[in-house]
């Protein structure tokens, strides 16, 4: 097989391996039950600051419909960095389920963003324990890396302005603990 023949036949095999994944990934987002980050905007390289915005990002939500961060202003949102490999993460899931039951109507938005795992395990996770609140899967960990979230669990809070208004790294220890932390904002 000659030189040019052989980058040919690399270059249809790429192209056809891309086909191929867009399908699939076009086929999985029609019947979504947990999100995505959908959006690659170059990194924000500012440090994140209480009372300054929060780093906006794209996203499909667990109902497939597509929002930016910045579409939810106007409510509060729990924005909770975990891993189904994280035993603290795991700990704290029904604590932010509760809290999300209690809360949703009273204008509180869990956003559960994933950090890194596949779909089927976060889904599977997610099915055993009735987790109903928004789960993001962030397989690039794109989202996490512009949060700073390098410890897992990390939680933001963000105002009804779209300001980060405080963070922390662990897991809460109790849905009071949760509720404290965002209830002065919901006024």
């Amino acid at each position: 097989m000659t030189r040019v023949n052989k980058w040919s036949l690399v270059l249809i095999l790429v192209v056809a391996l891309t086909v191929v994944t867009s399908c699939s990934v076009n086929s999985t987002t029609t019947n979504v039950s947990v999100g995505r980050v959908t959006d690659y905007r170059p990194m924000e390289t500012r440090t994140l600051e209480k009372d300054a915005p929060a780093p906006e990002f794209q996203f499909i939500n667990s109902g497939g419909q597509t929002l930016l961060l910045s579409d939810l202003k106007g409510k509060v949102i729990l924005l909770n960095f975990w891993s189904v490999d994280c035993p603290y993460c795991v700990k704290e899931m029904p604590l932010l389920e509760q809290v999300y039951k209690d809360w949703q109507n009273q204008g509180l938005i869990v956003l559960a963003i994933n950090t890194g795992e596949t779909e089927s395990k976060v889904d599977k996770f997610l099915s055993r324990r009735g987790l109903t609140f928004n789960a993001i899967l962030d397989p690039g960990v794109y989202v996490s890396t512009v949060y700073e979230a390098r410890y897992l669990p990390t939680t933001y809070i963000i105002d009804k302005t779209g300001n980060i208004v405080s963070g922390k790294i662990g897991a809460y220890s109790s849905a009071d603990e949760i509720i404290a932390s965002f209830k002065p904002y919901l006024q």
